[in-house]
């Protein structure tokens, strides 16, 4: 069965409905990305060609997917693409940040869908009415849609990456852990876009000590709330490849006591 034709005979008449679903859950470096895509009965009625193409993204070549996710950006009444990024993947697990970019994806979108097809097992959580689809990628147009749109962002992202971080072959491997992945992590040490949590990556770890102490002493010295936020990209993430993952639980606890400590004092000033 096609899957627009199975979405058509799931839905009742008149209702929008959607999917959602992610790309780079199982990558060591950069986002995990999720796309939700909306369908309501005329888009199906007036763009049926086009919709009829839509597979799972991982059935089409790279052209083809770059084609149809331009094309299904321009028919769809609405649809949403969120990313969360290694460092809240590492603080979260892969599950988690998962689900968080879904719940993002399908939130704010032009077309509310009264149903969410939801690819795999686990719901989101979105505030819709949820209906999991095992390998629903491959089932419902919504969900290949979604994939298609998830793949296609994630994908230039990571081509994009590869220039802010040359040498680790983000533009050819997009991040998943090839032997040509592993051979320049082992070369260029672990990148600030690199999951730590992950034990190849965490392998391949050349560690700095000193610089765990640095990071910890400029925390210190914060000493407002915008200084914290500012701290965190002018410090902690540039380094975060050097460092080990307990490490970075510990810097987040001090952290979070020091925005604790200048919330209260700013409360105090009010």
């Amino acid at each position: 069965m096609n899957p627009l034709d199975w979405d058509l005979g799931n839905v009742p008449p008149g209702v929008a409905w959607g999917g959602v679903d992610e790309a780079g859950r199982g990558a060591w470096a950069g986002p995990v990305v999720a796309a939700c895509a909306v369908l309501d009965a005329d888009t199906a009625r007036r763009w049926g060609h086009v919709l009829r193409g839509v597979r799972d993204s991982k059935q089409l070549t790279p052209g083809k997917r770059e084609v149809l996710a331009a094309e299904l950006r321009a028919i769809l009444p609405a649809y949403g693409i969120a990313e969360v990024d290694p460092m809240a993947i590492d603080r979260e697990n892969i599950l988690e940040a998962t689900l968080m970019a879904m719940r993002q994806a399908a939130k704010d979108l032009a077309l509310r869908p009264r149903i969410l097809f939801v690819d795999g097992n686990r719901a989101p959580g979105t505030g819709l009415l949820e209906r999991m689809v095992v390998d629903g990628d491959a089932i419902s147009c919504a969900i290949g849609a979604a994939s298609i749109l998830a793949k296609a962002h994630r994908d230039a992202l990571m081509i994009a990456l590869e220039e802010e971080h040359p040498g680790y072959g983000f533009g050819q491997h997009k991040g998943y852990g090839t032997a040509l992945h592993r051979a320049r992590i082992a070369e260029l040490g672990v990148s600030p876009i690199h999951r730590i949590s992950y034990a190849p990556v965490a392998a391949l770890q050349r560690v700095d000590e000193d610089l765990r102490e640095d990071l910890r002493h400029s925390l210190d010295r914060c000493t407002s709330v915008a200084e914290l936020r500012a701290w965190v990209e002018t410090d902690l993430r540039p380094a975060y490849g050097r460092l080990k993952l307990v490490w970075v639980e510990t810097l987040r606890r001090r952290y979070a006591d020091r925005l604790a400590q200048f919330a209260t004092e700013e409360e105090g000033l009010e």
